[in-house]
């Protein structure tokens, strides 16, 4: 994560607000303990058309512009979304929540739900070639990208018998695991980090989020935390407006 910002989170009144550079033309907020997720979508669906996917911990990427209208979903974990597309969302708890944004001629942002199968299969390259596919090649000096709340590599755990481990020890980068003879800690944001960088994106414009969702569930919905079977997660949107500005610090 050398060379890559951090941000920290510290609002307790609900919400999130991302602070991207006052010239994009969206506007990302995540919602936080708190907040029914579900009451909130409900909210957003009721004024305009929304695009909320069944999650399915893949890395199957939609353009928002052609993706179902809540309450019917595609089964995918990333959105692509351009200007005048549709709002969309994505839930969260304890993956991590990626947001990639390019200011080139066409502005774009990418919302990716990346947990530990869907960073062990690195949605980052699928949404960025989703991405390419539909805008071309983005400049690095125009990406931003920001590695929303997750689980840290200090709390994040897998058993050393399962073959999900295995198989990750051989895709992560050894500086993102630690391993002891029963377990194995992966640290999701740092090997997001590297496969962002991997696709372009400049460790300097790369934002990760400082705290743990495990460790601060005053704060955060954990999932490994939860003992609720209906404990609502938390709710990453993406609108196409700026109700108000702010600066990417």
């Amino acid at each position: 994560m050398d060379g890559c910002k951090t941000f920290t989170i510290a609002s307790h009144r609900g919400f999130y607000d991302y602070p991207l550079p006052p010239q994009a033309p969206f506007h990302v907020r995540i919602s936080l303990k708190g907040v029914s997720a579900q009451d909130e979508i409900e909210r957003l669906a009721a004024r305009a058309p929304f695009v909320l996917p069944g999650q399915v911990h893949g890395t199957r990427v939609l353009s928002a512009d052609r993706a179902l209208r809540y309450p019917e979903k595609d089964r995918a974990d990333g959105l692509l979304i351009a200007p005048g597309d549709a709002a969309c969302g994505l839930r969260f708890g304890d993956c991590a929540p990626v947001v990639v944004l390019s200011l080139g001629e066409t502005p774009w942002i990418l919302a990716l739900h990346s947990g530990f199968k869907g960073t062990l299969k690195n949605i980052c390259a699928s949404g960025m070639d989703s991405a390419r596919q539909r805008f071309g090649s983005a400049a690095p000096q125009n990406l931003y990208a920001w590695v929303g709340p997750c689980i840290s590599g200090a709390c994040y755990s897998r058993r050393m018998d399962d073959p999900s481990t295995a198989e990750a020890l051989k895709v992560f980068a050894p500086e993102a695991v630690r391993v002891s003879a029963d377990y194995a800690l992966f640290d999701l944001k740092r090997q997001i980090a590297g496969q962002l960088q991997e696709q372009g994106v400049p460790a300097e414009r790369i934002f990760l989020e400082s705290q743990c969702t495990c460790c601060r569930t005053d704060l955060f919905y954990s999932h490994r935390r939860s003992t609720r079977e209906n404990d609502p997660r938390m709710l990453l949107t993406i609108q196409t407006e700026r109700p108000q500005k702010a600066e990417c610090t």
